[in-house]
């Protein structure tokens, strides 16, 4: 008995770990923002499914999932379904700014799961955004508005005092969901597929039969397929080790980012955006401004090093948000990011020093 209970207790110490305020607070924007692009990207899916239902048909097959079964809950029409997407907008988009933190992060949350429900049950479920739909689920639950928010910021007007740790529940708790959904999927190839799956014809077949930009080059050759058969599966049931080997993360997330890249172009699987970039959730977000500062000093093969790869992936980021993000979102989201690149650059005395070599 008191094994189970150290083993719980110490279970409970793990999701419940603390992490700087700003870290949670990064995160939670982090998570708000994919949740809004994904409603963005089943808006037209969803509204017109609500346009049929004014109309008065016909209508694609209604599939309820289960817990609209359980909630009796059913189809609805365009009207209806326009308040909700403005409704779950505002909200998230209070989320990601901090503002009401926890009640607009748990009516996001809501508005994200209904706005889901109502694209599955009309369609089929997808296992693209599990992790997502996890992670916006959890964040009501932890003060994700102490640090890097509205609140904080208005709390630090009042005088009064913020804390620098806050619970890092919603983080850890999207760390695990991530760690299973990888491991599940490579598990599934194993148990399910068996050897077959890895001879190399299995993932020639699938590349040829979607016909993708890059499926004649990765499936030309069948052992090359082999090999990357035998990859994929490797980097998906080997994931849950970055839980606990944090170095492993260097590999892992590069490794899991390249697979989804990878299947977009060979598979037309689509980029999968959001599954990668909650990957950052394994990131001490708060310490990338500055360490992208600090490498930008190290002279200029570092900085291109380190420039081009950034540049590459926020290019990649906008490229694949810009289907359904407003073109003014994006932009004053990149100018964030500049202004905080440009704080850190300030912080580690970039701008002093080429000052004095401008000055010589």
């Amino acid at each position: 008995m008191n094994d189970t209970r150290g083993f719980w207790a110490a279970v409970e110490r793990w999701f419940h770990a603390p992490v700087p305020a700003v870290r949670l607070g990064a995160f939670r924007a982090l998570v708000c923002a994919v949740a809004l692009y994904d409603v963005l990207l089943y808006s037209g899916l969803v509204l017109g499914d609500a346009a049929a239902v004014s109309a008065g048909g016909p209508l694609r097959p209604w599939t309820p999932l289960y817990a609209f079964q359980l909630l009796g809950l059913g189809p609805i029409d365009l009207p209806t379904a326009e308040w909700v997407q403005a409704g779950t907008v505002l909200a998230l988009t209070a989320g990601a700014l901090g503002l009401g933190a926890r009640l607009s992060c748990a009516l996001g949350a809501l508005g994200f799961l209904y706005w889901s429900g109502l694209a599955y049950s009309f369609g089929k479920p997808h296992h693209d955004k599990v992790a997502l739909a996890f992670a916006v689920s959890v964040l009501p639950f932890a003060p994700v508005g102490a640090g890097l928010s509205l609140d904080a910021l208005l709390r630090r007007w009042r005088g009064k005092p913020a804390p620098a740790e806050v619970r890092g529940t919603p983080i850890r708790f999207t760390w695990f969901a991530l760690a299973v959904g990888y491991c599940g999927a490579g598990s599934a190839k194993i148990l399910l597929g068996g050897p077959g799956w890895f001879n190399g014809y299995t993932l020639q077949g699938i590349m040829l039969g979607h016909d993708g930009n890059w499926s004649r080059v990765f499936a030309a050759d069948v052992h090359l397929a082999q090999l990357q058969s035998i990859g994929v599966v490797a980097v998906q049931v080997l994931f849950p080790l970055v839980l606990f080997w944090p170095r492993a993360r260097w590999f892992f997330l590069p490794a899991a980012t390249g697979f989804h890249l990878m299947t977009w172009q060979t598979m037309d699987t689509g980029p999968y955006m959001r599954l990668w970039l909650l990957l950052w959730a394994f990131v001490p977000l708060e310490q990338v401004p500055t360490a992208l500062a600090r490498g930008l000093r190290r002279g200029v093969v570092a900085a291109v090093a380190i420039a081009v790869p950034v540049v590459l992936y926020a290019a990649l980021v906008v490229h694949v948000a810009s289907e359904v993000v407003p073109g003014w979102a994006l932009g004053a989201l990149v100018a964030a990011l500049l202004a905080a690149l440009v704080r850190a650059l300030r912080r580690t005395g970039v701008e002093r020093v080429a000052g004095v070599a401008d000055a010589g």
